[in-house]
């Protein structure tokens, strides 16, 4: 099955096009640094370092991952949009300012400097610029692929669900990110020290709800990949739920100022409902996907020709 699961996703995701393809490579160069500085910080770890604090190995390591993943999906998203030449916009933008932001944050750890909200000399204060910079650029490209989605798609409605809640959600974690952004710089302000862990409130952590936000239009493609086509909207339906409630649980629980591990009584039942809920889709998925025959996974529709003005 695992091996018939592998072909099938592939089937799916192979890039197409050459903005696909220059997605794909952006998304498997990120990620492998992300891996190599995986192995990097477990050392670090055995030899006593810190995972958590402004100066760590974790900071290469999870936006490393984070930015290769997001450049795969946009990379599936384009399979699924007419190919026009317009495309090359989003796709430059998410590309290159992903590969600078990750790029300066791991020069900073290499450096042995804290990548964030560090001013202490020019050449931080103009890597942390370029760090801001290259994030509003990224945000600002998946916008362009959100308004080229609603525009025209050649998915199913399964995969349209997908899209639309996974960019959104997405979209509102840049938005949680630029509050993190704006309470570490207010902590500096005050204290001239850069936050050892940057929390709304008391202990609000807006980092776990920007991950989920971030992450889950990949977990929404895959419901929307291996669903059966008979199941796949009900399913991607499903998961979209319990993946918002989630969502929204951990993040009305961050700017409550409150630990996600203890959030008020109604929100935390929100946040297991919307968890149970996205298991259950996520299983029922992969059932519908082992119940059906091994044949080679549907084709997407051709892109145009490059030269196509759209």
């Amino acid at each position: 099955m695992l091996r018939h699961l592998g072909s099938h996703l592939w089937g799916h995701v192979r890039p197409l096009t050459a903005q696909q393809r220059f997605l794909s490579v952006v998304g498997v160069v990120l990620i492998a640094s992300g891996i190599i500085h995986g192995v990097i910080a477990m050392g670090a770890l055995a030899s006593g370092d810190d995972w958590l604090g402004p100066l760590s190995w974790r900071k290469p390591v999870v936006f490393g991952l984070s930015f290769g993943m997001l450049s795969l999906t946009v990379a599936w998203i384009l399979r699924l949009m007419p190919h026009r030449r317009w495309g090359w916009i989003p796709t430059a933008l998410l590309g290159v300012f992903s590969v600078i932001e990750v790029t300066a944050i791991t020069f900073q750890t290499w450096r042995g400097e804290p990548s964030h909200f560090n001013t202490a000399t020019d050449v931080d204060a103009i890597i942390f610029s370029v760090m801001a910079i290259s994030v509003l650029l990224v945000v600002l490209s998946l916008l362009l692929v959100l308004i080229g989605v609603l525009v025209q798609f050649r998915g199913n409605g399964g995969e349209r669900l997908a899209v639309i809640v996974g960019l959104v959600c997405l979209i509102a974690a840049g938005y949680i990110g630029s509050d993190l952004i704006s309470a570490g710089q207010a902590h500096l302000a005050t204290t001239g020290s850069v936050p050892y862990e940057v929390v709304f409130g008391p202990e609000g952590s807006g980092k776990l709800a920007h991950f989920v936000g971030m992450h889950l239009v990949q977990f929404l493609a895959v419901l929307a990949i291996v669903s059966a086509e008979r199941r796949r909207l009900a399913l991607v339906a499903l998961g979209s739920v319990g993946g918002v409630a989630t969502f929204v649980s951990v993040t009305v629980t961050a700017y409550a100022g409150e630990s996600w591990l203890a959030p008020a009584p109604a929100v935390g039942a929100l946040g297991v409902v919307g968890i149970v809920i996205a298991l259950v889709a996520l299983a029922l998925s992969m059932r519908s996907f082992a119940s059906r025959p091994a044949t080679l996974p549907p084709q997407s529709p051709q892109p145009q020709s490059p030269m196509t003005v759209g």
